[in-house]
């Protein structure tokens, strides 16, 4: 469709009375423009559609500049006639000054889009995927799972929607104290990563400052040192019966083993080898990189096939709900074992042997460590067990670490499995 043209009206006088008194033109007829008498460049355009414009035309002085019309607003609250005139001059004397209003009005947003864009970027969700993609994992991080859990469960569900610019030492108090109430270890770790993330986006990601500067960690911690007593681990084992079935087996494989939560939890079938009674936890998924050759005990070997008595469907997670990713929910998972153990503690049975202090499953793989060395296994065949590759075993992590000491931690993880079997006939629980 052809645009409607112009019919320049005589100058007038422009005025309620006068607005009120116009026609309007049909839509085949031509909008008409009227211009002020007292304010050069202020008008009115009067559309087909009835309603009334207040404009303002002008060229600036530069040579070759073209004529430019700004509208300031249609007829009606809050533009009257004598407001309008009053915008009109205004513009004008900007005009007069140099200023081009369109140009500015442009410039105005395009600047509004950037700050948009900007803000956007910012996202605290968008600058934490960054942090992950371009430093964590970029720089091959063995902490990745331990980062991206701490953003997953506590930084993001805290600072969504929010803008990492826009992020006060006060909110970052609060952040701290919300997580403490649930766990101060959590907490601490939330104040690290928050911390460390924030200043990687002072060094590469254009923020300026950290309202992290000055904070102190939140919750002192000792360094743990918990070892579960024998009728601790027997109590344990009998209340997973209870649990689902995934988190049951998680719980006793690192019982078992003393192999790490999430090595434990990812663990998939293509890793394990029945015949020769071995799972390899590749260094993909180890934390100091490095294959880890875990033998298979007899028990270990019985659950793994409970688990899945068709050699034929042996693929994919051993630990999953979905079938896409493996099992999680650890934090509820816990506090539904711990709830089993009080509740087990009211019975006769396990009453007199005193408080079940609290516990971390990290601390079956410290008990493991423990109860090695007291069964006479070498510092450094426990060490090979557990995929410590420090100390004593530093000078053997390498090309033929992976079945260095293959015997010995055979040797180390039977012995630990006849224990396991004896503890349990002690306290009257079944074992598998």
């Amino acid at each position: 469709m052809q645009a409607a043209k112009t019919d320049r009206a005589p100058p007038a006088t422009i005025n309620k009375s006068f607005i009120n008194g116009l026609t309007f033109p049909s839509r085949e007829e031509v909008r008409r423009v009227h211009w002020d008498r007292q304010l050069k460049g202020f008008g009115i355009r009067v559309n087909p559609n009835g309603s009334v414009v207040f404009v303002v035309q002008y060229r600036m002085r530069e040579r070759g500049s073209k004529t430019q019309t700004i509208t300031i607003g249609k007829y009606g609250s809050p533009w009257s006639p004598d407001a309008a005139r009053e915008e009109a001059r205004n513009l004008l004397e900007r005009i007069h000054q140099g200023i081009d209003p369109v140009a500015a009005k442009r410039e105005a947003a395009a600047a509004e889009r950037a700050a948009e864009l900007e803000e956007s970027h910012y996202d605290f969700d968008a600058f934490a995927d960054r942090y992950i993609e371009r430093h964590v994992k970029a720089s091959g991080l063995r902490s990745l799972k331990d980062i991206e859990g701490t953003f997953d469960r506590d930084l993001r569900p805290f600072f969504r929607g929010k803008s990492v610019r826009r992020i006060t030492k006060q909110d970052c108090k609060d952040m701290r104290a919300k997580v403490g109430d649930r766990s101060h270890a959590a907490a601490n770790k939330a104040h690290k990563w928050l911390n460390a993330a924030l200043m990687w986006g002072i060094e590469h990601d254009g923020l300026e400052s950290s309202p992290m500067f000055g904070l102190k960690k939140p919750f002192r911690e000792d360094k743990r040192k918990r070892v579960l007593a024998e009728w601790e681990v027997a109590l344990l084992w009998s209340v997973l019966p209870t649990l689902a079935w995934q988190f049951a087996m998680l719980m006793r494989i690192l019982i078992l083993t003393g192999q790490r939560l999430r090595e434990v939890a990812g663990i998939r079938w293509e890793e394990i080898d029945l015949d020769r009674g071995e799972w390899v936890i590749p260094s993909a998924r180890t934390k100091n990189k490095l294959d880890h050759l875990v033998p298979i005990g007899p028990v270990f070997g019985r659950l793994l096939v409970a688990i899945e008595p068709d050699p034929r469907r042996r693929h994919g997670l051993l630990l999953t709900s979905n079938g896409r990713t493996p099992v999680s929910g650890f934090s509820k998972s816990k506090k539904e074992m711990d709830e089993l153990v009080a509740e087990a503690l009211r019975d006769d049975k396990w009453r007199d042997h005193g408080p079940f202090r609290p516990w971390v499953r990290h601390d079956a793989r410290r008990t493991l460590s423990t109860m090695c060395g007291e069964m006479g296994v070498p510092i450094a065949e426990a060490e090979a067990v557990l995929n410590h590759v420090s100390g004593t075993l530093s000078g053997v992590a390498g090309t033929y670490w992976l079945y260095k000491y293959a015997k010995e931690k055979r040797r180390a993880l039977v012995k630990w499995e006849r224990r396991l079997e004896r503890i349990m006939g002690k306290h009257g629980v079944e074992f598998a």
